[in-house]
């Protein structure tokens, strides 16, 4: 069989993510196939669905993942480049609980990974990527007495026609503009917003599979600033980015605002306290304080949790709640949709959201609590040190530097003062810190940021040229 070791810092809390050529080979994806086949046999599962993303190390990992699947005696439905939610669907489409997306979503072109169903709209969390870990390194691994078939198939029409039939008729037709980045999104969000009624400009929707553009995370800044330049320039109503492999979104209004995406939670959560009052609304730990103050006022009741898609899906279940969300811009509905995360139904959705209310996006926000907000700041650290930094160096700092702020450690570190709020948790698919702060006013904001960088250039192991947003808090 080739490779027998891999690298196990590529087992994340809920997915598996690593650097191509070094922790991924095609060899890595052939015993993760074989892993995952083990997986599914032990659950009396037969058939999965298999997508990837659009990234140049996909295709051939996809193969090496796809034999091993077929050689287990698994048949796999092979639904080529598409985004994650597709996968997602067509599980539901081919009746299976199975399903596999390779894609390192919003990491650097030089990342790749696997993203694992456990069910329907259901992917591994923890204690199962630990079971396919384990499989891995016991080299135990199940099959069938026969081959199993590969079935290539297209689902793009029918999963439109089913995202499109949840939706009330177009009131007024939107111009939204929408920047791929190059990723797997291209083909696909114009073509189904075009379908809903509205006007669609595009950018950066041809798909390159190098990311020469850089990473599309819709959560960066300079992707944002990108897409805000665009929607000024053709005066549309909103735009629209999306991450590689489509499940998340970012949004600018008509004005060219960035609005990160605890506002779009604040704003997903009023409409369905609208409509559901009394409803659990789930959210994470990276949220502003103005996503709690809305779901109270609204009449709901503000769970949060912690970060991670797999997490949240978790919890909306667990709590019957029929909106969850996160800062980074994954959005789970439940009350008419499957509670995955899905970038094309979740601008399905503000869109109807803005048609519902009879107002611009931009007076729908302002209708929000106000709060200076840092984007989501991501700082290069060490995997195996990240967990311990939180718990014995971050805790203690902030308990000392903010001793009158409410406290909680659900995920990372979080301190909400009477009019500001910080958090410093590590990241669970990569080598990073997260960092995200507020203030009611300026210069709060201003000294928060600064406490927060002279903090973090005593610790040698932050990495200060690799990460997200790092301009925010790069003092002297």
């Amino acid at each position: 069989m080739g490779q027998t070791k891999i690298d196990e810092a590529i087992f994340r809390g809920y997915d598996i993510r690593g650097k191509v050529g070094s922790q991924l080979t095609p060899e890595t994806y052939s015993l993760l196939g074989f892993a995952y086949a083990t997986f599914l046999l032990k659950r009396g599962i037969y058939e999965l669905v298999v997508a990837r993303d659009s990234r140049r190390s996909s295709a051939e990992f996809a193969e090496s993942f796809i034999n091993a699947l077929v050689d287990s005696g698994l048949n796999v439905y092979d639904i080529g480049v598409t985004p994650t939610q597709m996968s997602y669907f067509a599980q539901y489409h081919f009746l299976t609980k199975g399903g596999a997306t390779i894609t390192a979503s919003h990491l650097p072109i030089e990342y790749n990974g696997l993203k694992l169903a456990s069910g329907f709209s259901e992917t591994l969390v923890s204690n199962e990527i630990e079971e396919v870990k384990g499989i891995v390194n016991a080299g135990e691994f199940k099959s069938l007495d026969k081959k199993g078939e590969r079935w290539t198939v297209d689902i793009f029409e029918i999963y439109k026609e089913d995202i499109l039939k949840r939706l009330p008729p177009l009131k007024k037709r939107l111009k939204v503009v929408v920047d791929s980045g190059g990723g797997t999104t291209g083909p696909y969000l114009p073509k189904i917003l075009e379908s809903y009624g509205l006007e669609v400009v595009t950018q950066n929707c041809e798909i390159d599979p190098d990311l020469s553009l850089g990473t599309p995370d819709p959560t960066e800044k300079s992707v944002l600033e990108r897409l805000s330049k665009k929607v000024l320039e053709v005066e549309a109503d909103l735009g629209f980015s999306y991450d590689c492999d489509g499940d998340r979104m970012g949004v600018v209004d008509s004005k060219g605002r960035v609005l990160w995406n605890d506002t779009l939670v604040a704003l997903f959560a009023m409409e369905t306290l609208d409509r559901m009052k009394g409803s659990t609304i789930v959210f994470n730990s990276l949220c502003s304080r103005m996503v709690s103050e809305v779901v109270t006022t609204s009449g709901g009741k503000p769970v949060m949790w912690i970060t991670g898609h797999s997490y949240i899906k978790q919890k909306v279940r667990e709590t019957r709640s029929p909106f969850g969300g996160e800062l980074s811009g994954h959005f789970f509905f439940m009350d008419n949709f499957y509670g995955h995360d899905d970038g094309a139904f979740s601008s399905l959705r503000l869109i109807n959201l803005i048609n519902k209310f009879d107002k611009s996006l931009s007076e729908l926000v302002d209708l929000l609590p106000s709060y200076k907000t840092s984007p989501e700041i991501k700082l290069g650290y060490p995997d195996s040190d990240k967990f311990d930094f939180i718990k014995n160096t971050v805790a203690p700092w902030m308990k000392s530097e903010f001793a009158g702020a409410s406290f909680t450690d659900i995920d990372g570190f979080r301190a909400d003062g009477a009019d500001y709020m910080l958090i410093i948790r590590a990241s669970q698919n990569g080598p990073y810190i997260t960092i995200k702060y507020e203030a009611k006013e300026e210069v709060r904001y201003k000294d928060l940021g600064q406490k927060i960088s002279q903090f973090l250039k005593q610790d040698s192991n932050v990495n200060w040229s690799e990460g997200v947003n790092i301009e925010e808090i790069s003092i002297p």
